[in-house]
């Protein structure tokens, strides 16, 4: 008997219609977790624009990090522009004509919206985009982050196929500095929660290392008046690489990767919704509705002939997704010319029913 895993990944255009918040922290950079089939899912299906200052890089050089430690995680950074590399990850790194991106070159100023706007624009591929703090919330006011916030806002009614992710500021600074970092940090996670935004809390994975003696996570924080302060771990006091150490840029990496899974449409569990049959068992992963195109992912231990096809309410064969004969592995087979309307989707191994599963398509 043949056993085939069977899944569902939307296509992440609709990663905008999100109904609630998503929040990416420290608890979100065990990277051994993600399936390969959501890895494989970010790489055939998002494309993003990140625009950062100095202290941004450091989810670059913790992708980069990932990358060489295990070729699976494939990104191709474009700098001033969008790579175009089949089967990876593709970003846009800056604006199309600077990589250093300060708040008033994305953001804060009609200038920076309008650099914004144009590589969106210029780039109709683009899936999602963030812009990463330097040490701004460090001195930034309230109303400063709530032009930020706005800003923000405002993009996302102007791009609603774009999904915008919003950051944290870095927690290197200390005393009263720190203590104000802390508040306006506070004050985008609240504007967060409340408007279900998607955050990457950067200064959250700042304060927060794992310590590999005694298999915890630990956070540091300093006393301010009263006040517990996150900050940097000393864990991660260095200046190799963006004014950190090289794990603390490979945490945030792979809270990047996590992040993508996620609106690739992985649970971030890792665990399939389960469904029997008399011949197999199906692991699958779905979420409805979804829209076109959609991605279909087949994953099998050892080489299978296998035939996937749609078929409507009627029985009838609309699309012949694949036929042949598979390696070991996960497979993906993008699903576009589909009208309206409920659908099966049916695998057959090697000559005899091993499952289906109903979508929806709107």
């Amino acid at each position: 008997m043949r056993w085939l895993t069977l899944c569902f990944v939307i296509a992440v255009s609709s990663c905008s219609l999100f109904a609630q918040g998503i929040v990416i922290d420290h608890t979100c950079t065990d990277i051994t977790e993600i399936p390969q089939v959501w890895i494989s899912a970010v790489e055939n299906s998002i494309q993003s624009h990140y625009a950062h200052t100095s202290h941004g890089a450091q989810l670059v050089y913790g992708i980069e990090f990932i990358e060489q430690d295990n070729p699976a995680f494939d990104c191709e950074i474009g700098y001033q522009s969008l790579p175009s590399v089949a089967n990876a990850y593709c970003v846009f790194d800056g604006q199309e004509t600077d990589t250093y991106i300060t708040p008033e070159l994305y953001w804060e100023s009609s200038e920076g919206l309008n650099m914004t706007r144009a590589v969106l624009d210029n780039n109709p591929e683009l899936d999602t985009s963030m812009w990463g703090w330097c040490t701004q919330v460090d001195y930034y006011n309230s109303a400063q982050v709530q032009v930020y916030l706005d800003a923000m806002t405002m993009l996302e009614t102007e791009y609603p196929d774009v999904t915008f992710i919003y950051f944290t500021g870095n927690a290197q600074g200390t005393g009263s500095e720190g203590y104000n970092r802390y508040l306006r940090n506070n004050q985008i996670r609240d504007y967060c929660a409340v408007n279900n935004k998607i955050l990457f809390d950067f200064a959250d994975m700042d304060s927060w290392w794992y310590n590999p003696s005694t298999l915890q996570w630990e956070q540091h924080t300093y006393n301010y008046s009263g006040t517990d302060v996150p900050a940097e771990h000393p864990a991660y006091y260095g200046d190799e690489y963006a004014h950190t150490t090289a794990e603390s840029c490979t945490v945030k990496g792979s809270a990047w990767w996590w992040m993508m899974a996620v609106l690739a449409g992985w649970n971030a569990t890792g665990i399939a919704e389960e469904q029997a049959d008399a011949e197999n068992t199906c692991s699958l992963f779905l979420s409805n509705p979804v829209s076109v195109p959609f991605t279909v992912c087949v994953s099998s231990p050892d080489q299978t002939q296998f035939e996937l096809a749609v078929y409507d309410l009627a029985g009838r064969q609309t699309a012949l997704i694949a036929s042949g004969t598979f390696e070991p592995g996960e497979h993906s087979f993008v699903v576009s010319d589909l009208a309206e309307g409920v659908y099966f989707v049916v695998i057959t191994a090697e000559d005899s029913f091993s499952g289906q599963r109903t979508v929806v398509v709107n």
